[in-house]
């Protein structure tokens, strides 16, 4: 029998590891940043105050991304087996099959919250699925995989808008520009961890551009989002002992402080301003237990 063999059919593993196991699939220590992310598409068509459908869009944004990260493990099987034989579907612990039937269960799930939400919630969820899709069955050999990463963020924000407005305005083009940005040179920069060279600061630019932005609007707010950025990525870019898990870690929990900046600059109430800090804090504090990458 081959390792690899092996490595893929150990005994059934005890019910805390399994649990553990899906919740490492999930990466659902991330799924924090993709609340606020609602929260923030939602501002930006006006609806900055509590209601029903608000938690309907969260569920639903919330299981598209857990769908997500089971089929990027799903899809990804053949390559951990040789670079990343500690994932759960490796070991064994979660069934390559069963992340599959969970997958198709959350997207239907998901879907069929946007459904109850309203039509234009729904197509774009129909769309976001299929570049979830496209994502995860195509990012090793895509170069363009980072802007994909990045539209996958993106249809949160604008199918969270669209469950509230029709049109577009300038406001959601520029936050969605904006969150696409720090979304491609995060991704960028978790590429670069498997390469030898240090990558260039083309995806560091990017990641200010959010508080550079929002700096006239929201002063305060802008500047600690730069220094959170700051401190994220001198991980990166110091000469020795690069920690390149560590900075996209936290620039993942930074997702919820560029949604922050959103919300204040469209004059969302303290509560609104307070979830999206409390995402930022609860994915950073999740993170120590389920990794986020």
């Amino acid at each position: 029998m081959s390792s690899a063999q092996t490595i893929a059919s150990p005994s059934p593993a005890p019910l805390a590891a399994r649990l553990f196991g899906w919740l490492t699939l999930a990466r659902i220590s991330n799924s924090p940043t993709v609340a606020s992310d609602v929260l923030a598409g939602a501002a930006l068509a006006g609806a900055v105050e509590p209601r029903p459908s608000l938690g309907l869009l969260v569920l639903a944004m919330v299981m598209f991304y857990t769908a997500g990260m089971l089929l990027n493990d799903v899809c990804d099987y053949h390559w951990d087996l040789q670079h990343r034989p500690d994932r759960p579907i490796v070991r064994g612990v979660v069934s390559r099959q069963a992340a599959a039937l969970a997958t198709l269960g959350l997207f239907a799930l998901g879907s069929g919250l946007l459904w109850l939400v309203g039509p234009r919630a729904f197509v774009s969820g129909l769309v976001l699925t299929g570049f979830i899709v496209l994502y995860d069955t195509w990012h090793k050999s895509n170069p363009l995989s980072p802007l994909v990463m990045a539209a996958c963020r993106l249809l949160v924000y604008v199918t969270a808008f669209l469950a509230f407005a029709e049109t577009p305005t300038p406001m959601l083009i520029a936050a969605g520009g904006l969150l696409v940005a720090h979304l491609v040179g995060l991704t960028a920069i978790a590429k670069s961890e498997s390469r030898p060279s240090l990558i260039g600061y083309w995806p560091a630019a990017l990641l200010c551009l959010p508080p550079l932005f929002f700096v006239v609007q929201t002063p305060v707010l802008a500047i600690a989002e730069a220094a959170w950025v700051g401190y994220s990525i001198h991980f990166v870019y110091r000469p020795v002992d690069r920690r390149i898990g560590t900075a996209i870690g936290h620039l993942i929990a930074g997702i919820s402080l560029v949604d922050l900046l959103v919300l204040a600059a469209m004059s969302a109430p303290p509560t609104m301003l307070a979830l999206a800090l409390l995402a930022f804090v609860v994915t950073l504090v999740f993170q120590r237990y389920v990794e986020g990458t």
